[in-house]
């Protein structure tokens, strides 16, 4: 299986699939005015409360000038305040505790934007981010991964019924750096890393994770248009299910969400309807990786999609809410959007055979009121299994019943998921989403499979229901009880089950 931003963020909340939930991107140019700003409103602050200051110790002195009057003069008539006076005290109260609660908030914005500051070559800045992600869980059922299960796996005599344990794997680090103008354009360039790479060998193997690029990318953003080379997901599967628990591959992966992560070149440009709404236009060159393992480990051999000596395309066209940039965040905490999108690759094999990979999605996300919201995905599709499709199959090899020789066909695929995530205040929040990857049958019932053919050759659907809740006390701490059962058929013979409890506990930075 292929697995490699911008995210932040997945994992994490639903986001378009550069991962995705930092704070918004500054340049340097910026926060250089901001700074200015910031000195010149202490100035000016400065000047206010000086200036109070000197108004409270004139009433001071008026105050005890009417005091000394009163005590040396017997009987004396009261001396009324003049109301103006009294109007102006409280108005320099009002105005001092005013000044101080703004002197306080640019203080800490100082402070915030100090603590940001890392060191680099450059002269701009850059910013550390990460998720330190603890997951424990127990299996009931066997899967093909432990700590990180997408499919169950029929049972055997030596098999058990079960597993449990916990893993830090999935956790992540990131980098981001702000760069300068360039044409107009903000540049900014981020890399996030996973610790799910593999195993090492050795007695610590479950505890030692090793270090994976999981993402990363180079952006060029204009105000309406945006340049981005990055190893990220797919251009025409933009949404993800909200987890804590599957991090270091999306939620529903190999269940009906399209996310393998590869290079890809991007242009977006957006058209502006009125204040809230945009149409935006997308393309996209894609290196399109094979499905399954690469069969050498030291060297990197091409795959059938880098034999045809061309990118695979991708297409998108969306109307939704407005963003900041074609790859930033939406000025909405409701934000809406549907999509349209468009794939094509083509590849070789042996013998001179080739296939015409293809794909159209559809993609939403629709906010029900202030609390509720309903998003998803859909797919049709032929050879998807470099984009996460197909039970993770492009082609199926067998024996051709007519001529007896061996054969090769392209696995149709149709798919997809939805979430129903309900918000109980800024803290709290539940998700239900649902997912199915189905290879057509009638694929398989076309070829002879040997004796010999394995499970994975077999495997032709798969489904996957998933319910949690995600808690956030502090703006930082996350904590997420899940609950995943996964039902997966093979094409000959009954299907298995698996039960997953989860429990994470992540810090996010």
């Amino acid at each position: 299986m292929c697995a490699s931003s911008h995210a932040q963020s997945t994992i994490l909340a639903q986001a378009p699939a550069s991962p995705s939930s930092s704070p918004a991107n500054v340049p340097s140019s910026k926060l250089e005015q901001r700074l200015q700003a910031i000195s010149s409103s202490l100035d000016e602050a400065n000047q206010q409360l000086e200036q109070s200051r000197r108004e409270i110790q004139k009433l001071r002195q008026e105050l005890s000038q009417i005091k000394g009057q009163l005590a040396g003069t017997e009987p004396i008539s009261e001396q009324p305040i003049h109301e103006d006076e009294v109007d102006t005290a409280r108005t320099t109260a009002s105005a001092i505790e005013d000044l101080q609660e703004r002197q306080q908030t640019l203080e800490e914005q100082v402070k915030l934007h100090e603590q940001t500051k890392v060191e680099s070559e450059s002269k701009y800045p850059v910013r550390v981010t990460g998720l330190i992600l603890f997951n424990s869980f127990i299996n009931k059922g066997i899967v093909d991964n432990i700590d990180l299960p997408e499919v169950a796996l029929a049972g055997s005599n030596d098999s058990g019924d079960g597993s449990a344990g916990a893993s830090f794997r999935q956790t992540i680090l990131g980098l981001q750096g702000f760069g300068p103008r360039i044409a107009g354009a903000r540049t900014s360039a981020d890399v996030n890393l996973d610790f799910f790479g593999g195993l090492a060998y050795g007695s610590s193997a479950t505890s030692a994770g090793i270090v994976r690029m999981r993402t990363a990318s180079i952006n060029f953003d204009w105000d309406h248009d945006s340049i981005q080379a990055g190893l990220v997901g797919p251009l025409i599967s933009p949404l993800s299910p909200s987890s804590y628990a599957t991090v270091a591959e999306p939620s529903l992966a190999g269940s009906g969400n399209l996310w393998t992560w590869s290079p890809q070149l991007r242009y977006a440009h957006q058209i502006p309807l009125h204040l809230t709404r945009q149409l935006q236009f997308e393309l996209g060159l894609w290196d399109p990786p094979a499905a399954g393992y690469s069969t050498n480990l030291q060297f990197r051999a091409p795959s059938p999609g880098e034999y045809s000596k061309q990118p695979a395309y991708e297409s998108r066209i969306s109307y939704g809410t407005a963003t900041k940039n074609s790859y930033g965040d939406s000025f909405n905490e409701h934000p809406f959007q549907i999509g349209l999108s468009g794939y094509y690759s083509r590849e070789n094999y042996p013998y001179g055979e080739n296939l015409d990979t293809w794909a159209v999605t559809t993609d939403w996300r629709v906010p029900l009121g202030d609390h509720f919201e309903v998003s998803g995905e859909g797919y049709r599709g032929l050879g998807l299994g470099g984009l996460g499709g197909g039970v993770y199959k492009d082609i199926l090899i067998g024996v051709n019943p007519v001529t007896g020789g061996n054969s090769y066909r392209g696995l149709n695929a149709i798919g997809g998921w939805t979430q129903f995530k309900t918000h109980f205040g800024r803290s709290l929040e539940a998700n239900a989403s649902i997912g199915v990857d189905d290879g057509f049958s009638g694929d398989f019932h076309s070829l002879q499979f040997p004796a010999t053919a394995t499970e994975v050759q077999l495997r032709a659907r798969n489904k996957m229901v998933v319910a949690n809740l995600i808690f956030k006390p502090k703006t930082y701490i996350i904590l997420s009880p899940e609950y995943r059962r996964i039902w997966t058929w093979p094409i000959y013979g009954a299907g298995s089950t698996a039960d997953i409890f989860s429990l994470s506990a992540g810090y996010q930075f």
